[in-house]
């Protein structure tokens, strides 16, 4: 398997974030919306995810079409499938343990502001992200060079959605499922040719 040491050092991370958030679920619950409980009465639950795979489906797009690949990656089919379902279960934990710290933040400053939770959830959640993978991902996966400006704004619509979904109506397992798909897409183009004739620089 030609999966990096560092990644799989990083997933160990992600599955301590992921046994903190499970160890204290009920605390959890506190920091979200306080109608998250009423996901299929909620017409809006529809909206929100239909948009997420939406957002999901374009940053993919926008990652293929504007992503400038210097060389393709050494990954066989298989390690695609670990790689795409591990991060994409793990990874997506990370990402809502900060969010959820950054709602903790917002909680015990502005607790009866709930829009202002989120936000702050949202900007932590940002934080992480921005950072992971400027300092990490960029030295890991091969070398590369995405749109600046085009993936970032495609990446924060995205990733609103995706903690929106989360906080509004805890809808992991749907996040979770959109997260392996663009890890498919995006480390898929990386190690393999497929999309390389669609590519506009």
């Amino acid at each position: 398997m030609a999966i990096e040491t560092s990644v799989w050092i990083y997933w160990l991370l992600c599955l301590l974030a992921t046994a903190l958030i499970v160890a204290n679920r009920k605390f959890v619950y506190k920091l979200l919306s306080p109608y998250s409980a009423s996901l299929y009465l909620d017409k809006g639950y529809t909206i929100s995810l239909t948009l997420g795979w939406i957002a999901t489906f374009l940053t993919s797009t926008v990652y293929i079409l504007f992503t400038r690949k210097y060389e393709t990656g050494t990954y066989k089919f298989s390690d695609i499938l670990v790689f795409s379902f591990t991060n994409g279960v793990l990874e997506q934990f990370m990402f809502i343990f900060w969010f959820l710290l950054g709602c903790y933040i917002g909680h015990i400053t502005l607790s009866k502001n709930h829009k202002l939770v989120f936000i702050f959830g949202y900007i932590s959640y940002v934080i992480f992200s921005g950072l992971i993978h400027a300092l990490f991902w960029t030295k890991v996966l091969p070398l590369h060079k995405p749109a600046t400006v085009v993936m970032i704004s495609t990446l924060a619509t995205m990733s609103l959605i995706w903690m929106w979904l989360a906080w509004r109506y805890r809808a992991i397992v749907a996040i979770i499922a959109m997260h392996i798909l663009i890890d498919f897409l995006m480390i898929g183009h990386l190690h393999f040719t497929w999309f390389d004739s669609l590519q506009l620089i």
